[in-house]
């Protein structure tokens, strides 16, 4: 895919992953709101305060090489990387229960799989996907880099335990919008090839 520009490489990613969106997540995208209980408050917290970490070690532990910032482009990156990418990390949880709801019906070991394939799937999409096609963007020397992986770790498991208990994908398409608008104004790159 190095003769496609990395926009198209973006928006053809998008596109697949909104199609698997809407074909296995209808059900969730329509549903009603969940209840805001005391567990569900909590874990929202929990997931804006790691944001905001994640905001603070991402901002010290990357460079933009010089680029400026591109607002449709931090616009458009945000709201449709946040709806995609969230399909596809649900998606790739759904499948890692399905696989193990085989063999067992216990919903820990559920969540435990589904987590699984949720971090296997992220490992790969950023590594083979994003770094290849993003413009040079880590500072290899920052004394926040060995922080990134912890913070990102939690961010995935707070919104894995989000759609766990709550199936709760909008509020997640929120957040993995702020985590993408974090990452856009501090790599600054053109979705428009």
């Amino acid at each position: 895919m190095e003769t496609i520009p990395a926009p198209l490489q973006i928006y053809i990613y998008w596109a697949i992953a909104i199609l698997i969106g809407v074909v296995f997540f209808r059900k969730d995208i329509t549903a009603p709101e969940p209840p805001y209980d005391a567990r569900r408050i909590g874990l929202l917290i929990f997931s804006v305060v790691i944001l905001g970490l994640n905001a603070y070690i991402y901002s010290n532990s990357t460079t933009d090489g010089g680029r400026t910032l591109d607002v449709w482009s931090a616009l458009i990156f945000s709201v449709g990387n946040g709806i995609a990418e969230t399909f596809m990390f649900y998606a790739m949880f759904r499948l890692g229960q399905t696989l193990i709801g085989k063999v067992t019906k216990n919903q820990w070991a559920g969540f435990a799989v589904g987590f699984l394939f949720f971090m296997i799937y992220s490992g790969l999409i950023h590594g083979l996907f994003w770094l290849a096609i993003l413009p040079e963007h880590v500072v290899q020397t920052s004394p926040f880099k060995p922080f990134f992986f912890p913070i990102q770790l939690m961010i995935a498991l707070s919104w894995a335990l989000a759609f766990f208990w709550y199936r709760d994908l909008r509020t997640v398409f929120v957040l993995h919008a702020i985590v993408d608008l974090t990452m856009i104004m501090n790599v600054k790159f053109s979705m428009f090839p």
